[in-house]
């Protein structure tokens, strides 16, 4: 390379002085950082045109002062350390000194649109919205494409200059495929290649905004938009939205240069925008003299119905639209197109000229002959079948966890709009809590979108992208979402009062209350993990057992239904199921907080933060309730002592039992409200679910823990004896059968708060779900069941495993092993544990094979991530 090094031969210095001395300052001021190869003095005496002597003496002056050193049959290089180095510490490391004038800035303001903060790999599960799946990239068939590209004249394609409007293969292709799919009759000549949508945003703007005109654009709508049309100077105005799209009676009455629309899946709501308003927005730009950006980047990816005609196809003489593949391909190709009306053509090929004289060359030709053939069309299929199934699979994992949600959205693109339930914090604390647990979730400012107006979207709503995520990981992760969400209502310490949207304010010393430790509750017990540590035994090896029946020598021991969540168990000899149902009258009614915002009318499913739990109000625990299904007689005792009873049908009487809850609660400063669900339960998750304990698990945790466990604390339907300790967990998805009747086993159970909770003493005396994390890198214990016939089960019924065909593994105690072996890993974002004894069978990884010989690209067997977001699994680390 050559070095910037000039000569004064005028000057009376020496010449190789003067090299020693630029050279020297170049080295200390990091503009020759450390390591840098310098010329040979061949090359160097070449470039300054002096003796070969001359520049050897100049390094042989700058080796004696440590600054270059030379390496055998290498080269000169510029020291790692040298005297000349900064002192560690100094605020100009680099030594530039701050002039002291002030040079202008730009004249208007230029602010950058919101991407993901989160760096690759820091966020197990990633909901940014409209990302693409990198698997889906039809890499094979495009490198195919490429290499024919270079073979056949590559040369004079990456030598010559490009075209500034675009490869005319290129343009011809996408001409054909608009008319096609979007019915805009287009002749080449008014396509443009673009980098993207946000360059042909930055080129409209540039040629028809400034100071004193005027942009409009939705309102909730695209950040990158709005900014776009701010750094031109021009006034910006946003216009309401709605559930139709776009409100045209709030378009401005004067002159407006630009409007930009997203029709076919509004950014951020995801609505599309009505038939009838496309013609009214057509009429009223014609009106105005306003151009319309239409910005279509989702409108191949329709998942329900026929996706509506563009309005570049209704209004060609007024609108200018904006297409990419950044949703189909991916967002790192870097390729997008604008169809402009004709009389614009000319002034955008030259605006774009000026610009960057063109997009590359090879990538066009290659999307080209993509395009020309079926390829494209066919992997757009493929795409929106996958897509279709993640979007199915995140809904589903919302109404498993959420109840009966609110989505916008969800008929195409690559995101959704989740509009946040009563008992669910703000968006931007759900967001907070999310990153804590490695999950991405995206607030409308987050995600790159924006509220001109205030208003309760902009903090009630999440934004959820679902492309670049595998269907098990988007239901790995809602499930994840939902627990973290539970555990901030878990805590003690905090105020439940925040969940309630809609809430009155609450006067200090009530919000002071809340906030205050029961005083009834044993300090001793008070945000600790009560269980000691784990002890540091290792597990014993699974057993295989045959393909085949598997029997299970385990029975019923007990049943349990809970008429009243949070209230008493009440035990059962024989019980009725349902197909999809839970057990009959299991928590039917719940104690509603005073201020949550629940219709007690016709009460629905929602976050236990809204409903008084065992594990802030654990003084339900101090009665013992009993309801008759029959008559709807409530009774409590204390004590064995009657306290209060009542009909929970005669308005009445709930109104007296409510008064006496409310002495139990002594942080409610109103009686609760004593509220049934119709057709429902009130559950800690919405779906139908009956759940399990394996006693012998609960026993293998008292040997372990040296504590005794009462099973009611974990609140089960069914308990079961006779299994081993923690088969169930192999159970989950098979069916098992409990006397004549079939069940699914649907997944573990993640364990809450309420545990903690004595059924005794009313006292909350441990920390179960701490415990298990601390132990096993997870709180889940017992399963839950979906009943898949209609039948009735008893105590003393057997429990056995359906046939499937497969060989099961039983799995052994989850005890980590101990400290300085190193050799289990646990995956951050699903806590599947790669052991190396045991080896991948379904990946043909054998036994013995350690984590640093599995290849970079290797996958987690269970969520599908990646290599590093997995660590060692040591005893106690979570």
């Amino acid at each position: 390379m050559q070095v910037p090094v000039l000569l004064d031969r005028s000057s009376g210095e020496a010449l190789s002085d003067q090299i020693v001395k630029q050279l020297r300052h170049a080295i200390a001021h990091a503009r020759l950082p450390a390591g840098t190869r310098l010329p040979s003095s061949r090359h160097l005496s070449e470039q300054l045109t002096v003796a070969r002597n001359t520049v050897v003496r100049a390094y042989e002056a700058l080796m004696m002062e440590g600054l270059v050193e030379s390496r055998p049959a290498s080269g000169i290089f510029v020291s790692a350390l040298h005297p000349a180095d900064p002192t560690p510490g100094s605020s100009n490391p680099l030594g530039v000194c701050e002039p002291s004038w002030s040079m202008p800035l730009p004249s208007f303001p230029v602010r950058l649109p919101h991407r993901s903060a989160a760096p690759h790999g820091r966020l197990s599960f990633d909901f940014y919205p409209g990302r693409a799946h990198p698997a889906l990239f039809p890499l094979k068939i495009w490198r195919r494409h490429l290499q024919k590209n270079l073979t056949n004249g590559g040369a004079r394609g990456l030598t010559e200059g490009s075209e500034a409007a675009g490869l005319p293969a290129l343009r011809s292709a996408i001409a054909l495929h608009v008319a096609t799919t979007r019915g805009i009759a287009a002749d080449p000549s008014r396509i443009v290649i673009v980098s993207g949508v946000q360059e042909g945003l930055s080129l409209a703007s540039r040629l028809f905004l400034h100071r004193g005109t005027l942009a409009a654009l939705e309102d909730p709508g695209s950040q990158a938009a709005l900014y776009a049309f701010e750094a031109t100077g021009s006034e910006t105005l946003g216009v309401a939205v709605d559930d139709e799209g776009l409100v045209p009676d709030d378009l401005p009455l004067r002159a407006t240069a630009l409007l930009y629309v997203t029709p076919s899946h509004q950014f951020p709501t995801g609505v599309v925008l009505s038939a009838r308003r496309r013609d009214s927005i057509a009429a009223w730009a014609r009106r105005c003299g306003c151009y319309i950006l239409e910005d279509d980047a989702d409108a191949e990816l329709r998942f329900e119905g026929s996706n509506p005609p563009a309005l570049a196809a209704s209004a060609p003489d007024c609108t200018i639209y904006l297409g990419s593949f950044g949703r189909t391909l991916g967002a790192g190709l870097g390729l997008g197109f604008m169809v402009v009306p004709p009389r614009l053509a000319g002034a955008v090929i030259a605006a774009k000229d000026l610009l960057d004289h063109g997009n590359a060359w090879l990538e066009q030709a290659t999307l080209a002959d993509l395009m020309r053939g079926s390829s494209y069309t066919t992997h757009v299929s493929r795409v929106r079948a996958h897509y279709r199934e993640n979007r199915d699979c995140l809904l589903g994992a919302l109404r498993r966890n959420f109840g009966d949600v609110s989505i916008s959205g969800e008929t195409g693109g690559l995101h959704l709009l989740w509009h946040l339930p009563a008992g669910v914090p703000d968006a931007s604390i759900v967001e907070t809590l999310a990153r804590r647990s490695r999950i991405g979730v995206y607030s409308i400012v987050s995600g790159g979108a924006i509220t001109i107006h205030p208003s309760l979207l902009g903090r009630r709503a999440l934004l959820l992208g679902f492309g670049a995520l595998l269907p098990k990981q988007i239901e790995q992760a809602i499930d994840r979402l939902s627990e973290a969400i539970d555990d901030t209502v878990d805590n003690l310490k905090a105020d439940v009062t925040t969940y309630l949207v809609g809430a009155p304010q609450t006067s200090p010393s009530i919000q002071h209350r809340l906030r205050r430790t029961p005083t009834h509750l044993d300090s001793r017990f008070r945000q600790q993990p009560a269980l000691p540590k784990p002890r540091r035994t290792r597990a014993p090896s699974g057993t295989r057992i045959a393909q085949g029946p598997r029997p299970i020598m385990a029975s019923v021991s007990s049943i349990y239904r809970y008429p009243v969540k949070g209230l008493s168990a009440q035990p059962l000899a024989r019980v009725d199921t349902e197909v999809g149902k839970p057990l009959p009258f299991d928590r039917i009614f719940a104690l509603a907080r005073p201020t949550a915002p629940i219709d007690r009318d016709n009460p629905k499913w929602a976050k236990k933060g809204l409903f008084a739990m065992l594990m802030l109000d654990e003084g339900l625990a101090q009665v013992a309730t009993d309801l008759d299904v029959d008559t709807m007689w409530l009774t409590a005792r204390r004590g064995g002592r009657q306290v209060a009873a009542g009909c929970l049908n005669d308005p009445a009487d709930r109104e007296t039992l409510e008064r006496f809850f409310q002495t139990l609660l002594p942080s409610f400063k109103d009686p609760p409200a004593l509220v049934r669900s119709r057709g429902g339960h009130f559950m800690d998750k919405p779906d139908s679910v009956i759940s399990l304990i394996n006693l012998a698990t609960l026993r293998s945790l008292e040997e372990r823990w040296g504590v005794a466990l009462d099973p009611l604390r974990f609140r089960a339907n069914i308990y079961i004896d006779g299994a081993k300790a923690w088969e169930e967990v192999d159970w989950v998805g098979s069916e098992i059968t409990i006397g004549d009747t079939a069940f699914l086993v649907d997944r573990v159970n993640g364990r809450c708060g309420a545990t903690n909770v004595n059924p005794d003493t009313g006292r909350r005396d441990l920390d179960i779900p701490t415990s298990l994390r601390t132990a096993f890198g997870h709180k889940n214990l017992g399963v839950y069941l979906i009943a898949r016939q209609n039948g009735a089960i008893a105590v003393g019924d057997t429990v056995a495993a359906n046939e499937t065909g497969e060989d099961i593994a039983v799995r052994p105690e989850p005890a980590p092993r101990s400290i300085g072996t190193r050799r289990r890993y646990i995956c951050r974002g699903c806590y599947y544990i790669y052991d190396e004894s045991a080896g991948v069978p379904q990946q043909n990884i054998s036994p013995g094979t350690t984590f640093a010989t599995l290849p970079p690209e290797w996958r987690c067997p269970d969520c599908g991530s990646e290599k590093l977001l997995f660590s060692p699994h040591l005893e106690g680390a979570l």
